[in-house]
């Protein structure tokens, strides 16, 4: 299984409401013929902006059932047979301000994956390399995000992997389903005081049935 994440920016000119109603009627119906080997397809649209700098208007998560099923869908891209793709993304999309990059999952709470979520996203100090980040994230910070998310039912961790040649805005991403998230914030503000960059904001799900 193969899996990424795509951090999304409408065009300034375009609402937020008015990027989602496009995205999810005309963009997502038009692209998903294109997208053989697609084993679940789900669009988390932004609700609100909690905490740091938002560089984005959804996440859009995808998951491939292999690394040829990719290839397959980048070689389309490339040629005149993905141009209709790419052509509606002008209409709505900011595309240089896209980004999207593979990640690994952990499930740390399985439950109900319910409707809307807490997302934070945290980029590692430059004394600490990928590997080391993510195990002092899991050791030192996930246990007191997790106590702040009151009412918690749902906690998945994803590890962000960079493709060659290029840089992560973030090196993990926790996507959280819970009732509270006030208790967030001072966690939030630990990792920055540790030299953590954190964003978080809240979602609302659209999944397309595969």
């Amino acid at each position: 299984m193969i899996r990424t994440l795509s951090l999304i920016k409408r065009r300034p000119d375009i609402t937020r409401d008015a990027f989602r109603e496009h995205y999810e009627t005309v963009h997502a119906p038009l692209a998903l013929p294109y997208m053989d080997g697609l084993v679940r397809y789900v669009r988390y649209h932004l609700e609100a902006e909690l905490h740091g700098t938002i560089g984005f208007d959804v996440i859009s998560a995808f998951w491939y059932r292999d690394a040829e099923s990719t290839a397959k869908l980048m070689t389309i891209l490339a040629s005149d047979e993905g141009k209709p793709i790419l052509d509606d993304e002008l209409t709505f999309m900011d595309k240089p301000a896209n980004v999207f990059f593979p990640v690994s999952e952990r499930m740390i709470e399985k439950g109900e994956e319910g409707e809307f979520h807490t997302w934070l996203f945290a980029r590692k100090p430059e004394a600490l390399d990928r590997s080391e980040a993510s195990k002092v994230l899991v050791r030192d910070y996930l246990p007191g995000l997790l106590k702040g998310a009151g009412g918690l039912r749902f906690a998945l961790l994803r590890d962000a992997f960079p493709i060659e040649g290029g840089t992560l805005p973030y090196d993990a991403a926790l996507q959280i389903g819970c009732d509270e998230v006030g208790g967030l914030a001072s966690s939030a503000a630990r990792l920055e005081k540790d030299g953590w960059t954190v964003a978080a904001v809240q979602t609302r799900r659209h999944e397309t049935a595969l």
